[in-house]
C-alpha cells in the first residue's frame, strides 16, 4: 500500500497591515507625474535637437563656415545631451525617492476612512482614459477598478453588502456603462434641465421597475479586455442579487456602447446564465465603426514622424491609451489588436463578435446638423462620431434610429432619446 501523503503544515501568519488609501493615491499622482516628467522632458530634448540641427546642416555646406560649424556643433551635441540627461536622471531619482519614501509610510501609517471626492474621481477617469493602460501595466493606486458604483464608492459583490445597499432590490436591473474618459457620474449630465423635473435615465428606469446599477471601469484599456472584465463582473452581480434576476437590461454611451457588446460577446461564448436574461442592448453614440477624429491623430501621427520638428510631438501623440486607438475602428475583439502594430498605417480590421440570442440590438445615434445629408451632419456628426458609425445598420436589428440638432454627450440624458429607449423596451 502506498504510504499516505504527508500533511502539509500551515503555518500562522500576520494579517497584512491596512494600507493608507490617501498615502496611495498621493503615490498613484506622483507616478502619473513621473511619468508625464519624463516624457516631457525627453521630447523637449528631441526638439531643442531638431531645431539645432538646421543651422549646423544649413551652414555646414558653405565653404568657410561648414568647418566652423562642425567643430561648434562637436561641442553643443554633446553639452545638450548632458544637460537634458542630468534633468531626467534627477527627475526619476526625486520622482522615485518620493514614492519610495510613501510606499514606506503607507505600511506604517494607520489606516484611515477616505471620502472620495466627485472632482477627484473625474479627473482620475479623464487621465485614465488617455493613458489607462500604462496606469494599469504600473499597478499605479489610482487605476480605477471596474465594479459598479453608487456614491462614488465601489460595491462589493456579496449578497449582505446588494441586500443593505438596494433594500427594495427588483428582479429587473439595468446596467449603465459611460464613455471614455468618464465614470458613472456622466449619467447624471442634463438631469435638472429635463422638463419634467430633475430625472435622469436611472430615474426613468426605476419608475418602469428596473434597479439601475452603474458601472465604472478603465477606458484606457482594451475594450475587448473592458467587455471580458464586464461579463465575469454580471457573473458575480447576478449570483449575489438579493432576489432572483428576471431581466437584464444593458446600455452604453459612446465607448459604452462597445463594451457592453463585447461583454455579451464573452458572455456568450461561455454560456454565462445572466445572458438569457438580457433583453435589450441600447448603445447610445457608440463608434461601431470607427471614430473620425481617433482616424485624424492616427493619420496625422504617422505624417508628423516624417519631420524632425513634428516628431517629438508625434511621439507625445502615440502613447495615447489602448482604448482611445481602438475607437479608430470600433474594436472589440481581441483579434482586432493582440499581435497587431496599433500605431501601423493600415485600414485595420474589426472582427465580428457574437450576440446574445433572444437579446434586442438597439443603436440610436445624433448629429449637430438638423438633418440627414447637411453640411453639419456630413463633416462633424455629433462632434465625436458620425451617424452611419452610431446606427451601424449592418450591426442592428434594424432598430436603429437618429436624432438631429444634438451633440453626443447630449444622449446622456435626452427625453427624446427617453421616449426612443421606452418604445424599444416596448417591443
Amino acid at each position: 500500500m502506498a504510504p499516505a501523503p504527508a500533511a502539509s503544515l500551515a503555518l500562522p501568519t500576520a494579517p497584512a497591515r491596512p494600507r493608507d488609501p490617501r498615502l496611495a493615491q498621493i503615490r498613484g499622482a506622483l507616478d502619473l507625474g513621473g511619468r508625464a516628467f519624463e516624457t516631457l522632458s525627453t521630447r523637449a530634448h528631441e526638439l531643442h535637437r531638431a531645431i539645432s540641427d538646421l543651422p549646423f546642416r544649413g551652414l555646414q555646406p558653405v565653404p568657410g563656415v561648414g568647418e566652423g560649424a562642425g567643430a561648434v556643433r562637436a561641442l553643443h551635441d554633446p553639452i545638450t545631451d548632458g544637460v537634458y540627461g542630468v534633468v531626467r536622471l534627477t527627475g526619476q531619482a526625486v520622482f522615485g525617492a518620493a514614492q519610495t519614501v510613501l510606499r514606506v509610510a503607507e505600511r506604517q501609517a494607520q489606516l484611515a476612512p477616505v471620502a472620495p471626492t466627485p472632482v477627484g474621481a473625474d479627473l482620475v477617469s479623464a487621465i485614465s482614459g488617455l493613458v489607462g493602460d500604462d496606469m494599469a501595466l504600473r499597478r499605479n493606486p489610482l487605476t480605477p477598478r471596474m465594479g459598479f458604483y453608487r456614491e462614488l464608492q465601489r460595491l462589493k459583490l456579496a449578497p449582505d453588502t446588494l441586500a443593505a445597499a438596494f433594500p427594495e432590490a427588483r428582479e429587473r436591473l439595468v446596467v449603465f456603462a459611460h464613455g471614455l474618459c468618464c465614470n458613472e457620474s456622466t449619467w447624471a449630465m442634463y438631469r435638472d434641465e429635463q422638463p419634467e423635473g430633475p430625472t435622469d435615465y436611472g430615474g426613468r428606469f426605476a419608475a418602469r421597475g428596473y434597479t439601475p446599477l452603474y458601472l465604472r471601469y478603465n477606458s484606457g484599456l482594451h475594450i475587448s479586455q473592458n467587455g471580458r472584465a464586464l461579463a465575469r463582473q454580471l457573473d458575480r452581480l447576478v449570483a449575489a442579487w438579493p432576489v432572483p434576476v428576471r431581466e437584464i437590461v444593458l446600455v452604453g454611451h459612446s465607448m459604452g456602447g462597445l463594451v457592453i457588446r463585447a461583454a455579451a460577446h464573452s458572455g456568450h461564448q461561455r454560456q454565462a446564465p445572466w445572458t438569457t436574461k438580457v433583453t435589450h442592448l441600447l448603445c447610445l453614440g457608440s463608434p461601431h465603426l470607427g471614430a473620425p477624429l481617433e482616424q485624424l491623430v492616427h493619420r496625422g501621427v504617422a505624417r508628423m514622424e516624417d519631420f524632425a520638428l513634428t516628431r517629438p510631438l508625434a511621439r507625445v501623440l502615440r502613447v495615447r491609451s489602448a482604448g482611445i486607438k481602438d475607437l479608430r475602428h470600433g474594436a472589440t475583439h481581441d483579434s482586432d489588436w493582440r499581435g497587431r502594430d496599433l500605431d501601423a498605417l493600415d485600414g485595420g480590421v474589426r472582427q465580428a463578435i457574437a450576440r446574445i440570442p433572444g437579446a434586442r440590438y438597439h443603436f440610436l445615434g445624433c448629429s449637430l446638423g438638423l438633418r440627414e445629408g447637411d453640411l453639419l451632419d456630413r463633416t462633424l456628426g455629433d462632434g465625436l462620431v458620425m451617424l452611419p458609425s452610431a446606427t451601424a445598420h449592418d450591426l442592428a436589428d434594424a432598430d436603429s434610429a437618429a436624432l438631429f440638432g444634438r451633440h453626443h454627450l447630449r444622449l446622456l440624458n435626452d427625453p427624446v432619446a427617453w421616449a426612443w429607449i421606452e418604445m424599444q423596451l416596448g417591443r
